[in-house]
């Protein structure tokens, strides 16, 4: 679903029609749009910890601003991280100490090259729902940010979030949650909003705009005020096109509750599958947010068959892999011509894990598991 990116569905008329009567008024000015004021009001009645806004058009590029004002919040320079926030300097900076540092982190194999070599030491993994790590982490070093994903393939566990939470606040620390993934997907705003733990800052991306390029970062307003003592901007933030097809998706999405029912049907997907794995005597480990659901098969040639999976399914006409970011347009009836389609698949798994090779039923290289060289 455009990497996640279209909850309502690809080419929702109401989004499209909103941002078409933009193209032909004029999507581009010197000034910022009104757009941009009304969707600035709208995430911060949404989230009524937040004062101000931020708006970009990339992920990475909301990561970096959301970074860039923290550290001037805090004055400090080092910051924790847990989960994955994009390919700039400043993150990819964390595997200059070790080049296995952000591995746990959604991504394996990223490697530094390009990265100065005197960000080493600014930035520090931890694991999520290890409470422990992080504290060691602010003992031994200078943190002044904590920036997080809320949950991706598992929720927090004995209080972690609450735990996080006191801890930046009884140590001035500014804290970050990255939401451009987990945004609106189980709640009318972000994730967070579910555990009832409030961030110093909050970005947006992904589903925001349907499709269309456009990412926030918000926040309270003693940390977002150190905006005006450094230096950010990009020619196309006065651009019509993303505010836009974010105020329109927000008001589709709140007609009709998307949150909740792509929330159903990932748990409908996922029940779909084991089912299957049960019928062929197949064990699946599941993970992700209901509405961004997955799937691992439990064997030594999970990739393989990961590949064998999108390899059937697409000549059927279906591109799919072990995982799903739900939107609103998977009807039952597109889950039963998807689930009848991944059937013989799944049988194909099960003569392979009864003897059968898999290699010489794929047609081309098994997929990565991550960034690795290719030679």
């Amino acid at each position: 679903m455009g990497i996640g990116t279209n909850i309502l569905g690809y080419g929702h008329p109401e989004v499209d029609e909103a941002v078409m009567q933009t193209v032909h008024a004029g999507n581009m000015s010197t000034l910022n749009c009104p757009e941009e004021v009304y969707l600035a009001e709208k995430l911060i009645e949404i989230h009524p910890w937040a004062d101000m806004a931020r708006f970009a058009r990339s992920g990475g590029e909301a990561n970096a601003i959301a970074i860039r004002i923290a550290r001037a919040a805090s004055g400090r320079d080092k910051v924790a991280i847990c989960g994955y926030h994009g390919w700039h300097d400043w993150y990819l900076s964390a595997n200059l100490s070790d080049d296995a540092n952000l591995d746990g982190h959604l991504i394996p194999g990223l490697e530094p090259k390009g990265v100065p070599r005197n960000l080493k030491g600014t930035v520090y993994p931890f694991t999520y729902n290890n409470f422990g790590e992080l504290e060691f982490l602010v003992a031994q070093h200078d943190i002044g940010v904590i920036k997080m994903e809320v949950s991706r393939n598992f929720g927090p566990e004995n209080g972690f979030l609450e735990k996080v939470r006191a801890l930046a606040t009884r140590k001035n620390i500014v804290l970050i949650f990255d939401e451009c993934t987990s945004g609106f997907r189980e709640t009318f705003g972000g994730l967070h909003k579910k555990f009832g733990v409030d961030p110093d800052m909050a970005m947006f991306g992904k589903a925001l705009g349907n499709g269309y390029a456009i990412t926030a970062v918000i926040g309270r307003r003693e940390v977002m005020e150190a905006a005006q003592s450094t230096f950010i901007s990009s020619t196309f933030w006065t651009e019509r096109i993303g505010p836009t097809a974010a105020l329109k998706t927000l008001e589709v999405m709140e007609r009709l509750q998307s949150w909740d029912t792509i929330t159903s049907t990932g748990h409908q997907i996922r029940q779909g599958w084991q089912k299957l794995a049960d019928k062929h005597g197949l064990k699946v480990d599941h993970w992700g947010l209901p509405a961004l659901t997955g799937f691992t098969l439990q064997s030594a040639h999970a990739l393989a068959y990961k590949t064998l999976i999108t390899q059937e399914m697409l000549a059927k006409g279906i591109l799919a892999s072990n995982s799903v970011y739900v939107c609103m347009e998977h009807t039952p009836q597109v889950l039963d011509l998807y689930f009848e389609a991944l059937d013989p698949a799944f049988q194909l798994i099960a003569e392979c894990e009864a003897g059968r090779e898999v290699i010489p039923l794929l047609k081309g290289p098994v997929c990565h598991a991550g960034f690795t060289r290719i030679n």
